[in-house]
């Protein structure tokens, strides 16, 4: 199992910024294989990771790969490779195929269930084989993987979960724009979680999305990104665009957002939704008792998203004896990979000799026997050493499963059998 690898970055440990200097394509697989130094390769994007998985028949770790990597990435830029570091995680052998049982299953998705990247799991790897990059290996590791995401998926109900406060932000954004038929949403700072909701709101049908930031360049900067209009923070409080939801997300020490800017609007049958992410709050709490306006601090959010965490986790626990199976299944496809080639040899060499010593005995003093007769012994000395042969092949399969290095025996074995074959042909 050791000559898998992965390095990837995700949302778990990584910004947005920071996700996206490693999404960028590379031109040509067979060149990035070749730059780190591995026998296989497919390289997944997404909107909140990016990962490269690899076989290396040369058994490099992921701290090399991953530094070879960085290096091919962002080439003379010390600091983004010293990011890589910090921001990368890397796993070898065992923990690969767990881990991508775990994306394909949805598991380690911004939220439970997310299908979307079975497809994109599918692609890289219908991509790599196009190049040629996908071997054997990790062809079997990622279709195996695929497997189990369509089993897992067939018996568990997934239902769209919001585990953090985030998403439960942008849930209730858009059931606001779907229920109000569209709505103008605006967004209040430019940091991580502002981010995080513009991407999941921008294209929503009829919502309209205005940013307002203390730097006017920077919320022109968002609404070039996303779409949208942009003001700036004192503009905002002097005469604020009139809009149906706010959804706030800085770091000010003091409410940027009081009944002064809502007396400025114009009045509305529909209380306008109010969101603050901010700790300390955006918005002036008082606001939460005027009858036009429906508000929810980070606290109140962050109640829904814990409640969504622990429904998850049921779900979860439905996944994790798939996951298990998953493994044994996988351990035992690679312990039979690697036992075929020496099982054949061995084969080979009793028929080979059985056949020999039937040679011998029908051409010696067997000789009288008829033609029929003869392929008669020869079938039968062929199911003799068939049956001979499955006898050591038996001790030697229970002898390799129970022997603690096993599989690193087993594997030492078929690079043998390959160099001696090879000096037999030269």
């Amino acid at each position: 199992m050791d000559r898998f690898g992965l390095v990837g970055i995700s949302h778990r440990r990584a910004s947005v910024e920071e996700i996206g200097w490693f999404a960028r394509k590379p031109g040509s697989l067979a060149m990035l294989r070749e730059a780190l130094g591995v026998d296989e390769l497919f390289h997944v994007v997404t909107c909140n990771r990016v990962e490269l998985y690899w076989v290396s028949n040369e058994r490099r770790s992921a701290e090399q790969v991953l530094g070879d990597y960085a290096a091919w990435l962002f080439p003379g830029d010390e600091a983004r490779q010293e990011i890589a570091y910090s921001a990368c995680y890397g796993l070898n052998g065992d923990a690969v195929h767990r881990h991508l049982n775990s994306v394909v299953c949805g598991l380690d998705s911004m939220v439970l269930g997310d299908d979307q990247i079975v497809g994109q799991v599918k692609r890289a790897l219908v991509e790599s084989r196009e190049q040629e990059v996908c071997g054997a290996w990790l062809g079997m590791l990622g279709d195996e993987a695929l497997k189990l995401a369509r089993r897992v998926r067939a018996q568990v109900d997934y239902e769209q979960r919001a585990t953090s406060v985030s998403e439960v932000a942008a849930l209730l954004l858009r059931e606001e724009v779907r229920e109000r038929g569209g709505a103008k949403v605006a967004l209040l700072g430019a940091g991580e979680t502002i981010r995080i909701l513009a991407p999941r709101l921008s294209g929503w049908e009829n919502a309209e999305l205005h940013f307002v930031n203390r730097t006017v360049d920077v919320a022109r900067g968002l609404a070039e990104q996303f779409g949208g209009t942009y003001q700036s923070l004192a503009d905002f409080q002097a005469a604020p665009v009139d809009f149906d939801c706010l959804a706030t997300a800085t770091a000010a020490d003091d409410p940027l957002v009081t009944a002064a800017q809502f007396d400025l609007l114009p009045t509305t049958p529909v209380p306008r939704l109010v969101l603050d992410l901010g700790v300390p709050a955006d918005t002036d709490p008082a606001l939460a008792k005027r009858p036009d306006v429906r508000r929810f601090d980070v606290l109140e959010i962050g109640t829904r998203a814990e409640e969504g965490r622990r429904e998850a986790e049921l779900v979860t626990r439905k996944v994790r004896p798939f996951l298990r199976d998953a493994t044994v299944r996988f351990r035992e496809k690679i312990f039979r990979r690697n036992l075929n080639p020496i099982a054949n040899r061995l084969r080979e060499s009793v028929h080979a000799r059985a056949q020999h010593e039937a040679d011998k005995w029908l051409s010696g003093p067997m000789a009288h026997l008829p033609l029929e007769e003869q392929e008669l012994v020869r079938q039968l000395v062929d199911r003799l050493a068939e049956q001979t042969v499955q006898v050591p092949l038996v001790a030697l399969r229970k002898t390799l499963r129970e022997l603690p290095l096993g599989e690193l025996l087993l594997e030492r074995m078929r690079q043998e059998g390959r160099r001696a074959a090879g000096i037999a042909q030269g």
